[in-house]
C-alpha cells in the first residue's frame, strides 16, 4: 500500500494537511488530477453521477492508499451542488484549500441546430455549475486560510474550433470568471487544456 504523500520528491510538492474537491473525479482529467492530488499527500472528495463508476474509483483510490472520499452528484443540479459542499463542509471540518471545477459536457452539432434544452445543458453544467461552486465553497476556502481555485477550460475558449459554438462559448466565459471581494477582483485560475 501507497502512503500518501509519498511520491512527493521534496517537501515543496507536498500536500500533506490540504483538501480538495475535484468534481467529475472519476473519469479523463478529473481522474488524473484525483489521483495527482492524493498521491501529493492531500485529502481529496469527489463527485459523479455514476454512482457504480464512482464506488468503483474510491475502491482503486483505497487500494493506492490514497485519502479520496466520493459522492453521488448531478451537478447540472443547484440544489445537488448544495447538498455537495455541505458534504465537503462536513467531511473536511468546514475548512477547504482547493476547489477543481473539471466537470464539463459538450453537444456537437451546428449552432442553428442546438435547442433551448441543449443550450441549457451545456451553460448550465460547464458555466453555471462552476459559477455557484465557486460561490458555495468561498467561506470554507477562506476559512482554510490558503484556498485555491482552478477552473478547467478548453482551447475552445480562447479560439473558434468545430466543437460547438455553445461549448467554445460556456469554456470563454469560464476564462472570465472573477471572484470580487474585499478590495477588488481576484482571479480564478483557468486552467486551458
Amino acid at each position: 500500500m501507497v502512503q500518501a504523500g509519498s511520491r512527493c520528491r521534496d517537501d515543496r510538492l507536498s500536500l500533506l494537511g490540504m483538501t480538495a474537491l475535484v468534481t467529475g473525479g472519476t473519469q479523463g482529467i478529473g481522474h488524473a488530477v484525483v489521483e495527482e492530488l492524493a498521491g501529493l499527500g492531500a485529502r481529496v472528495h469527489t463527485c459523479s453521477r455514476n454512482e457504480a463508476n464512482l464506488n468503483g474509483c474510491l475502491h482503486d483510490w483505497e487500494m493506492k492508499g490514497f485519502q479520496v472520499t466520493g459522492s453521488v452528484c448531478d451537478v447540472m443540479s443547484r440544489g445537488e451542488r448544495v447538498k455537495l459542499m455541505d458534504t465537503v463542509s462536513s467531511v473536511f471540518s468546514r475548512r477547504l484549500n482547493i476547489l477543481i471545477n473539471n466537470v464539463g459536457t459538450n453537444i456537437w452539432k451546428p449552432t442553428v441546430d442546438y435547442t433551448a434544452e441543449e443550450f441549457s445543458t451545456v451553460m448550465t453544467t460547464n458555466l453555471e455549475s462552476a459559477y455557484h461552486l465557486c460561490q458555495l465553497a468561498h467561506p470554507l476556502l477562506k476559512a482554510s486560510g490558503v484556498g485555491s481555485i482552478v477552473c478547467i477550460s478548453s482551447i475552445a475558449g480562447v479560439v473558434a474550433l468545430n466543437v460547438g459554438s455553445i461549448y467554445g462559448a460556456s469554456k470563454g466565459a469560464i476564462n472570465q470568471l472573477k471572484i470580487w471581494h474585499g478590495s477588488g477582483p481576484k482571479t480564478i485560475l483557468g486552467v486551458i487544456v
